[in-house]
């Protein structure tokens, strides 16, 4: 089975909170080398929730799949420290892509806008414990165009 790729967005927009009784899951993964391990709450994937595929050139090059936790509440690092990661930053500057220092597995991003109250995580797929790629519902983005 492969994965579904499609370019318009189903019935929700992944950049904005779902509709309130949207059933959740908690999500659990973390770097290759196990030195950090997270937490996050999201609608079930695997019942179709978007997943973002982005053509800009870190998400290209590193072969992201973006999960956007945008209540910072529902991301959870239980292994290892913010502080302990190794930061990259790019362009605007809104993302702060972190990374493990051992093995370099880029699992979330931080998106943030200070002056306007906005803190995100995007949680890259990948990353995720027993989550099966090949059943998400792909939504391509043009981030080459947008960043």
């Amino acid at each position: 089975m492969s994965s579904t790729t499609k370019e318009t967005s189903s019935s929700h927009n992944p950049f904005s909170p779902p509709p309130p009784g949207t059933p959740t899951k908690v999500y659990k993964g973390g770097c290759h080398c196990g030195k950090f391990e997270f937490e996050c709450r999201h609608p079930v994937l695997e019942d179709g929730y978007d997943v973002v595929s982005c053509n800009c050139s870190i998400c290209t090059q590193r072969g992201y799949l973006l999960i956007y936790i945008l209540d910072p509440k529902d991301f959870t690092l239980i292994k290892g420290s913010e502080a302990e990661l190794t930061r990259y930053q790019f362009n605007t500057k809104f993302n702060t892509h972190l990374f493990c220092p051992v093995c370099g597995s880029g699992m979330f991003t931080i998106g943030e806008d200070t002056s306007k109250g906005i803190r995100i995580i995007i949680v890259n797929a990948r990353t995720i414990s027993d989550l099966d790629i090949e059943k998400l519902t792909l939504k391509k983005v043009d981030g080459r165009t947008l960043l």
